[in-house]
């Protein structure tokens, strides 16, 4: 697999991205914390049949938070990005907190969306943010200095055997912890998404962003705008950072979209389920590789 990373100069502002792959475009928006190197399932599972483009999000990676604060100028970073580099259509896989600026290029460019898959995404109008990101709030300096600690510990847990079985059992659901134990590629996994987060920057600028947007989506509401592209929503009914409401919202808001529900599935089941979750978007994605639904008449981020 050959993976090209650069950083991409666009109308926008500049955006950090990886690029693997050829044939139809995938887009891949991370979540939170993230970096590019979050999608690495997608890209290495994807890549033989797809051009797989995942971008850090403004302010994570080497992506500045000026490129695009809310969901919607988000969306049109990801569009500028796509024009710089001669991709017209895509179909869009956000997880997690990347799901508002997915589901916002959907809705603002649907003659250039393809396909749309939810993963585990969040809908800021439910999101209650977790106690352990609460930090986030505390003064500049103080959460730089709690981030940097938490960094250290991850990086010293990652080589410690027992401490990587102990982190993996709080993290993962029972089911999921006894799938690990027969099966050393997801305990693998686990370590190569903890690192994704580790090897980039801290990202702090883009997750208080993130809770930023959160307020402001709250505050007012939903916007009226559907989303067009025919759409999988994929969730674990275990979820216990994004819940299985988000996914009921999404399915309810959503016209053309299909709901799969994993049982036993916590947040982190684009890993332990990895070849079910590939398989599915493989499918998906090819039986929309077409042209994009004319449902609707005009690019509502055009020109933007």
């Amino acid at each position: 697999m050959t993976e090209t990373i650069s950083i991409v100069r666009t109308r926008n502002g500049p955006m950090e991205v990886s690029r693997t792959g050829s044939g139809p475009g995938v887009l891949v928006v991370h979540g939170i914390p993230g970096s590019w190197r979050q999608g690495f399932m997608v890209a290495e599972d994807l890549s033989d049949r797809f051009t797989v483009v995942i971008p850090s999000r403004p302010g994570y990676g080497r992506t500045p938070l000026s490129t695009g604060r809310t969901p919607e100028e988000q969306a049109d970073a990801y569009a500028a990005l796509l024009d710089e580099m001669g991709i017209e259509t895509v179909a869009v896989a956000g997880a997690s907190g990347g799901g508002p600026s997915s589901l916002a290029f959907a809705r603002r460019y649907p003659r250039r969306t393809r396909a749309l898959v939810l993963a585990c995404a969040m809908s800021p109008y439910l999101i209650e943010v977790p106690t352990a990101m609460r930090w986030l709030t505390l003064p500049r300096g103080v959460g730089e200095f709690t981030s940097g600690i938490g960094r250290t510990v991850g990086r010293r847990r990652l080589e410690n055997e027992r401490a990587v079985t102990r982190w993996a059992q709080k993290s993962l659901t029972p089911e999921e912890f006894g799938w690990m134990a027969g099966d050393p590629r997801i305990r693998e996994d686990l370590i190569r998404f903890a690192r994704t987060h580790l090897d980039a920057p801290s990202g702090l600028s883009g997750m208080r962003n993130d809770l930023v947007q959160v307020k402001r989506a709250k505050a007012e509401g939903p916007p009226a705008q559907p989303v067009t592209a025919p759409t999988l929503i994929l969730h674990g009914d275990a979820d216990a950072v994004v819940g299985l409401d988000h996914a009921h919202f999404h399915a309810k808001m959503v016209p053309f979209s299909t709901l799969e529900i994993f049982p036993g599935a916590g947040h982190v089941f684009l890993l332990t389920r990895r070849r079910q979750i590939s398989r599915l978007m493989r499918r998906f994605f090819v039986d929309n590789e077409g042209p994009t639904p004319q449902r609707a008449t005009s690019d509502q981020g055009a020109g933007i």
